[in-house]
């Protein structure tokens, strides 16, 4: 317990004000178990193999100060990692909701921060300015390896991948940057990019505000393939085997194959949709700005169920085997039945639901407006 309790205050000074080098090492956990970026993968995945019960507490819930946008947290090893629009990185104990440091600075964070080993990594966009700093900090030493200078504004989520980060702006440029400063390469896509892009079989995959699906190769950054097929693209790719799913402004979900960039099927839920599909084995499930949320069969584009939730949803659900948890904006997150979309708990929130639901090791983590981020436990 004591030298818990030590580790936790080491963190601490070294995360908050930085110094040398820390006097012990900081034991963590292999990255491939932990949950370091968006979606949790470049795939972006938001489906968890376990079942989960109606019963849940609220563990801790601390302040985060700034608001939330539509993206959700990182974890490592028993560290909660969450931006905020006010540019700052905060790290809690998982567990105990202690706060371990903060990382302040002048801007706006949009997307989550990546994690590799001992690597922090986010997108500062600067205020009133056309441009973002890379930002590569080390949470071993407590010291900034690297600031690169990006022209645009990152607002989309990144993309961690070995050692190479991949960042979309929103004046239309995608880049390939190593976590050591390296510029890879810079395609310029010609028009603005608001979607969160994925990485499969050696493509990233993105769509535009033109309604462009688009496809690069990972390794030179050329375009593949750039087809229009939809309308404006606020939504974010999500990827199972050799098929991309998303949808645009209009509410319309897209199944495509990756290989052509050609529409499999297609279905209207009648509203706009801002956030990323979540996929299981063998269904799609999203939410629209109407409230409405559907269950949709992956292969032929047909639908299981809808459910009229109310409010708006904005950030992208959260599937288990058996329930499916939803984050809304009336200020609210539900449990819903995977089998026939039956609301089977709902829980109130001091503010708007904003960033998408993650759970690790049992806990539930959300986050709503005004920068609160709150733990839950799922009790049997």
């Amino acid at each position: 317990m004591r030298r818990f309790l030590f580790l936790v205050i080491l963190i601490s000074i070294v995360f908050i004000y930085g110094c040398a080098k820390s006097l012990i090492k900081i034991s963590f956990e292999p990255d491939e178990k932990q949950h370091l970026m968006f979606g949790g993968n470049p795939e972006r995945s938001f489906y968890y193999p376990i079942e989960i019960s109606d019963s849940l507490i609220e563990i801790w819930d601390q302040d985060v100060y700034g608001s939330f946008g539509n993206s959700s947290v990182v974890v490592k090893d028993s560290m909660v990692f969450t931006s905020d629009l006010g540019g700052r990185i905060f790290c809690f104990d998982i567990y105990s909701g202690k706060q371990i440091g903060i990382l302040r600075s002048k801007g706006s964070v949009f997307s989550a921060p990546l994690i590799k080993n001992y690597n922090l990594i986010y997108a500062l966009v600067i205020d009133n300015e056309n441009k973002t700093e890379l930002i590569i900090y080390d949470i071993y030493r407590g010291n900034e390896l690297f600031n690169i200078e990006i022209k645009g504004r990152v607002v989309s989520e990144m993309i961690l991948e070995s050692d190479n980060i991949i960042l979309c702006t929103e004046n239309g440029e995608v880049q390939k940057i190593t976590i050591f400063a390296k510029e890879i390469w810079n395609t310029k896509i010609k028009s603005k990019i608001y979607s969160n892009p994925a990485l499969a079989n050696d493509k990233i995959l993105l769509a535009d505000i033109d309604g462009n699906f688009i496809a690069l190769d990972y390794q030179s950054g050329k375009i593949i393939y750039k087809n229009k097929i939809a309308a404006p693209v606020f939504s974010g790719i999500t990827v199972k085997e050799d098929k991309a799913f998303f949808a645009d402004n209009n509410g319309v979900v897209y199944c495509v194959d990756i290989s052509t960039g050609k529409v499999i099927w297609h279905y209207d839920t009648g509203d706009k949709i801002k956030s990323n599909p979540a996929l299981d084995d063998n269904n799609l499930v999203i939410g629209n700005l109407k409230g409405n949320l559907y269950s949709i069969n992956q292969n032929d584009g047909s639908l299981n169920w809808k459910a009229k939730l109310g409010g708006l949803i904005q950030s992208t659900p959260l599937i288990t085997k058996n329930k499916i948890v939803v984050v809304n904006l009336n200020k609210s997150f539900s449990l819903v039945n995977k089998s026939d979309g039956s609301i089977s708990k709902t829980i109130e929130l001091d503010g708007r639901g904003k960033l998408s639901p993650v759970l690790y090791n049992n806990i539930l983590l959300i986050g709503y407006d005004d920068g609160k981020l709150a733990a839950y436990e799922f009790v049997n």
